[in-house]
């Protein structure tokens, strides 16, 4: 059950900073915005990390996968925030969104976790209800540029949900996070300074410090649940997409055509059934 919670968990928060994202990146840039939003998640993990979970005994196994679940974190966000800056996020996010079932594959491929015929069955429900919710937009509005990012963006949260799972477990969750935004500084904020491209948010500043404590949070919720298996967690996590669009109707008066709320209803009993075979 900790799995479904913790998927359900970073759904929600990442849905929500998904749609701040869009509105962020338009303001000030992609990368600037990430720059922020990387800063927010490394002064709060820099806090709650040795707070919460203490010093931990940090092996070769576990740096190594924390490194790459931190690279995997930042080249991963950099690609889905270039693709909301110039494309729409019920376009973006369903495409974004194949990294949990990516990252369900690639756990049965690379760590051998198992899945039973029916829990099978009730991810790629899930799955498939979360494209049906939000892939409501025409063949015109797959432009290839944003498309390609969010595919990229897709593949690489793949591997990092699994990285961040394995490293969460050898060193804690705050702690692998902590890590990612440390990358996320060096090579994202560092390089924008250096050339006097990161100005000060303006703006901004509210919507990237969300994005950055969301992005946190989330993760956190994720890393816990995917203590139990990552396939699970992850497929479940990949519902932002779903969270984007409802989101995307409140906040923008997008409005849910029939097609969405069908694809609603199939996360629903999906999700029912993930967390009934799981319990």
């Amino acid at each position: 059950m900790t799995g479904v919670l913790g998927g359900l968990a970073a759904a929600l928060l990442w849905g929500t900073s998904t749609v701040v994202a869009s509105r962020s990146t338009r303001m000030i840039g992609s990368q600037q915005a990430l720059g922020y939003v990387m800063l927010t998640g490394l002064v709060v993990c820099a806090v709650a990390a040795p707070l919460s979970e203490g010093v931990p005994d940090v092996g070769r196994h576990g740096a190594a996968w924390a490194l790459l679940a931190g690279a995997a974190s930042v080249f991963g966000l950099s690609m889905l925030y270039r693709a909301l800056r110039i494309g729409k996020v019920g376009v973006v996010a369903p495409i974004a969104s194949t990294e949990g079932a990516l990252a369900a594959l690639f756990s049965v491929v690379l760590l051998g976790q198992g899945l039973s015929a029916a829990t099978s069955v009730a991810l790629t429900v899930v799955a498939v209800g979360v494209i049906v919710v939000t892939f409501h937009g025409s063949r015109a509005d797959l432009q290839l540029r944003p498309a390609l990012y969010a595919l990229t963006a897709a593949s690489v949260f793949g591997v990092g949900l699994i990285a961040s799972s394995q490293a969460g477990e050898a060193i804690g969750p705050l702690w692998t996070i902590l890590v990612a935004r440390v990358i996320g500084v060096l090579f994202v904020v560092l390089p924008l300074a250096l050339r006097g491209a990161f100005p000060r948010p303006g703006p901004a500043l509210p919507l990237v410090v969300f994005s950055g404590l969301a992005e946190v949070t989330g993760f956190t919720g994720y890393i816990i649940g995917a203590r139990d298996g990552v396939a699970v967690p992850a497929v479940l996590a990949s519902q932002f997409a779903a969270v984007a669009a409802i989101v995307s109707y409140f906040a923008f008066g997008e409005r849910l055509t029939p097609r969405q709320f069908s694809g609603a209803l199939v996360i629903a009993s999906g999700v029912a059934a993930v967390a009934a075979l799981r319990v």
